[in-house]
């Protein structure tokens, strides 16, 4: 006997996604609901419970979801039989009118996330598949939920969710009794246990009802569309999809209170599931200049507090002209931070004239994302970072294509579907079915694989000026955790006086990369060539180990060099040099913009044209909430 599930009353708090999952059942344009937590929180469990709160279609998507089971394909019984090709319908049109359920949202193909979520906006798709066309008209709801332990979801993806719930594990001791409580009851006879809860499930269940029979009913004024929009600027958003989910949530929450028009509570209500996922910080305003009167005043009356003597970044802002070693403790003495240095001196890395810095996590900044370079080059490795065609069975079966030489690695289904529109008029000699060798179809495998960082990082002394160090270590380290999460490897090159090092081979071990980073001293000189020549023998190292490898490079620098590679050479010049033969690689690069201050020479932007790079400003990562890594796919 199939078991039932958990009840939906029974669920032990999460109150706000309980609301949430009800507002998205009784309004399908309020977008669908995306629930995050860490695992072992219940969020599937309640969402798999909202499956009997309506009589509607309920269809769950696996992660293992083919594109032949997810959108249909053709019939293979009525080709055998008839000699007619005929479609059968896939996931999404068994889900017409009802709720489409992701588990581990995060974990499914890109492409196939995007396509459900399309399709939902769109209210159908047009299906082309084995020489068929056909316009397939669905509406659906979208429930899902992820744990970001797991990996993220890209923006583009989570903004076309109307509604975002996050969940934390439950503190209350008397609470978290509870549920082990119910659970425990629930194993032990779930009938019993589902009996118990059978009232209160029926009466959200009716309640749902009968606000769904209202919606269309319920009315929205002008002014409340225009404080709508009053919540969306303030928030910040992109576009106009949380305007328009925010009206529909607010007709669900008016709904469900029974009521034919939206108030300003109604509203208040639906903003905290549709704008929290949607926020974005706002860019700071440009102070006017001011006008001659005002500069003429006392300059304590309009002017911060001059900042300590640490410009020397400006005062040798000239690319040729000579800069001397430089030593914070010159520059910060009498600065409370001073201790904190000295103690860092004490570090067997660090020489004299050198400073250890912390590094500053409050820089904001998304995992890195990797654009993945699927059908470009097989690669071999495991990981969970980008999807790659791949010639080992244990792949996964992603499509069927027709094979280019002799394969073992046959695709049955698409082999049938082939085959079976022509059984009519084949000699079967006493066999079911009639298979030549044009309808042989391989199989196309796909697995996931990590991806090799290599950070080439500026550690001269004008790193270590204003404390940009601090900020370079925080974004350094929050790239480190997102490789931790997919399985990456990661090195990286210091680049210092007169000399590049490879502080840490390539390797697996993120922890050994943030105790070198924690270690890394600041000071001297720049030998920016020298460090991009050291990145170049290290990738070459990379190819030589495995040359299906796509390494990606990040250069964090402030673009400025003084020390060339031979005696009266131009340190510039030498390394817009070694950055154009990076280039010729054709890898994956990003340069990260550490320059700041009034007078800026952009030579880490011409460095990054030079190598055809991604280019981003560190003093903008806090304000831009994205850092993505990409890769130019190739014609």
């Amino acid at each position: 006997m199939k078991r039932q599930g958990f009840p939906f009353a029974a669920v032990l708090g999460m109150e706000k996604a309980k609301e949430a999952v009800t507002l998205a059942l009784v309004n399908p344009r309020a977008g669908g609901l995306l629930v995050s937590g860490t695992k072992g929180t219940g969020k599937s469990t309640l969402l798999r419970a909202a499956r009997e709160l309506t009589d509607a279609p309920w269809t769950e998507i696996p992660v293992s979801v083919t594109e032949d089971r997810l959108y249909g394909s053709i019939d293979a019984e009525a080709a055998v039989t008839l000699g007619k090709r005929k479609l059968q319908p896939g996931l999404i049109d068994e889900a017409d009118g009802g709720a489409v359920y992701v588990d581990d949202a995060n974990l499914l193909r890109d492409d196939i996330l995007a396509a459900i979520l399309t399709i939902r906006e769109a209210g159908g798709y047009r299906l082309e598949r084995d020489g068929l066309s056909d316009w397939r008209d669905t509406n659906y709801t979208v429930l899902a939920v992820m744990t970001p332990e797991s990996g993220t979801l890209p923006a583009s993806a989570l903004d076309r969710f109307g509604l975002f719930v996050s969940v934390d594990e439950e503190t209350d001791e008397t609470a978290r009794a509870e549920i082990v409580g119910r659970v425990l009851d629930f194993e032990k006879d779930s009938e019993a246990f589902r009996e118990k809860w059978a009232k209160e499930n029926d009466a959200l269940a009716k309640k749902i009802a009968e606000a769904r029979t209202i919606l269309a009913e319920v009315e929205v004024s002008d002014a409340m569309i225009r404080l709508s929009s009053v919540y969306t600027l303030k928030a910040n958003t992109a576009g106009h999809r949380a305007d328009i989910y925010l009206i529909e949530a607010a007709r669900a929450e008016a709904a469900l209170a029974g009521r034919r028009y939206v108030l300003p509570k109604d509203l208040e209500r639906a903003a905290e599931f549709v704008l929290p996922h949607r926020m974005r910080d706002i860019p700071p305003q440009e102070q006017p200049e001011p006008t001659q009167s005002e500069a003429q005043e006392p300059q304590e009356q309009h002017q911060p507090p001059p900042p300590p003597p640490d410009n020397r970044d400006e005062l040798f802002s000239q690319p040729d002209a000579p800069k001397p070693e430089e030593t914070e403790t010159e520059a910060h003495e009498g600065n409370p931070e001073d201790k904190k240095d000295d103690e860092a001196m004490a570090n067997p890395n660090a020489q004299s004239g050198d400073r250890i810095d912390g590094a500053d996590m409050r820089v904001k900044l998304p995992p890195v994302w990797i654009e993945p370079t699927k059908g470009r080059q097989k690669k071999s490795g495991s990981g969970k970072r980008s999807a790659t065609r791949t010639d080992e069975r244990q792949g996964r079966y992603v499509r069927a294509e027709l094979p280019r030489a002799k394969t073992a690695d046959i695709a049955f289904d698409a082999t049938l579907r082939a085959a079976a529109p022509y059984q009519k008029w084949r000699e079967k000699n006493g066999l079911a079915l009639a298979i030549r060798s044009e309808d042989i179809r391989s199989k196309v495998r796909e697995k996931r694989t990590g991806n090799i960082f290599l950070f080439a990082v500026d550690a001269s002394g004008s790193m270590g000026a204003r404390e940009r160090m601090k900020t370079v270590k925080g974004v350094i380290l929050k790239i480190l955790l997102e490789a931790y999460q997919k399985r990456d490897r990661v090195g990286m090159i210091a680049f210092r006086k007169n000399q590049a090092e490879v502080l840490l081979p390539v390797t697996k071990s993120v922890d050994f990369a943030q105790k070198k980073l924690a270690t890394m001293p600041t000071g001297g000189k720049t030998p920016l060539a020298k460090g991009l020549s050291k990145a170049e023998d290290v990738l070459d190292m990379i190819y030589r180990q495995d040359p299906t490898q796509d390494p990606v490079l990040i250069v964090i620098t402030d673009g400025r060099a003084t020390t060339p590679l031979v005696d009266g050479g131009d340190a510039t010049k030498e390394a817009m040099n070694e950055a154009e033969r990076i280039a010729k690689r054709k890898l994956p690069v990003a340069v990260i913009d550490t320059e700041n201050g009034f007078v800026k020479l952009g030579l880490a932007k011409k460095l990054a044209h030079k190598m055809d790079a991604s280019y981003f400003r560190v003093d903008k990562l806090s304000e831009d909430s994205l850092l993505r890594v990409w890769r130019k796919m190739s014609a």
